[in-house]
């Protein structure tokens, strides 16, 4: 692939689908080009940000594979976060004793 002129970052690069050697399986390998805004400052501030290509790419990656493999992407969308409440009522009431200290 390769941008458009018109591209915020312009970037191209190949994937390619090998097949392994015990032909259980398949290696994706991706090489990237790309030329961040303000060259190597704007390189390292996406990299400290976590946005840098490689970060993208491999999460990216990590998707397609889930994908590929169950046939969805899961999420924890739409769950609780987590119990009001410990399973034990000893914790609980510890656990106010404290917040009203």
């Amino acid at each position: 692939w390769r941008s458009t002129p018109d591209s915020t970052v312009e970037n191209s690069g190949t994937v390619q689908f090998l097949p392994t050697t015990g032909g259980r399986g398949t290696i994706i390998k991706v090489d990237l080009e790309y030329r961040p805004p303000m060259g190597a400052l704007g390189a390292t501030f996406a990299k400290m940000m976590g946005e840098s290509p490689e970060h993208q790419v491999m999460s990216d990656l990590r998707r397609l594979k889930q994908l590929l493999e169950t046939g969805e992407i899961p999420t924890t969308e739409g769950q609780p976060a987590g119990r009001k409440t410990s399973t034990s009522p000893k914790f609980d009431k510890w656990a106010r004793s404290l917040a009203e200290v």
